[in-house]
């Protein structure tokens, strides 16, 4: 796919399909995680976790409904597959947030290159961080935290075609 069609086709999708993502649709969004940058090259300050089974899949989502108090609350949005990017502790903030947040962009834009459908999680893992029993369950390596999250899958819904523009983000041009 031409990289500016890529781009237009990424959106977040919040309503998927039962169906799991092939083991080379993971493949390569695995490789577009480990293509993006690291901060000094630090790969080793980052961890992905990659589940697909639908019981933790289950546990996650009655996790986050019970720690924000909304039962109706489906935080993976029936997506079939779902990746944290953990970092390390000890890495400051940001060098956290722009390390995950490099890597959820390649991954994000891989999905809709394959066309499937993805939607930056965000707020899963700050919940997850402060849920021992999730971390355990996740198998989050000691020192390590879940920083952000992707669901992926195959969309419920048809991706909308956008046409790209300049005008969300303000600008100074100098």
């Amino acid at each position: 796919m031409e990289f500016n069609k890529t781009i237009a086709a990424r959106q977040s999708v919040r309503k998927f399909t039962e169906a799991q993502i092939t083991d080379e649709q993971l493949k390569a969004i695995l490789e577009a995680a480990n293509a993006a940058p690291a901060c000094m090259g630090q790969y080793d300050h980052l961890h992905l976790t990659v589940v697909q089974k639908p019981e933790i899949l289950a546990q996650i989502n009655a996790a986050f409904r019970k720690a924000v108090n909304d039962p109706n609350i489906q935080v993976t949005y029936g997506a079939p597959t779902v990746i944290y990017v953990s970092c390390k502790n000890e890495d400051e903030e940001i060098i956290k947030g722009c390390n995950a947040g490099v890597v959820m962009e390649n991954m994000l834009l891989e999905a809709a290159d394959l066309g499937l459908g993805a939607v930056y999680l965000f707020g899963v893992s700050q919940v997850l961080f402060a849920n021992e029993e999730i971390t355990k369950l996740l198998q989050i390596p000691e020192g390590f935290r879940t920083v952000s999250a992707i669901a992926v899958g195959t969309s419920a819904d048809a991706l909308q075609e956008r046409i790209l523009g300049t005008d969300k983000i303000s600008m100074t041009t100098l």
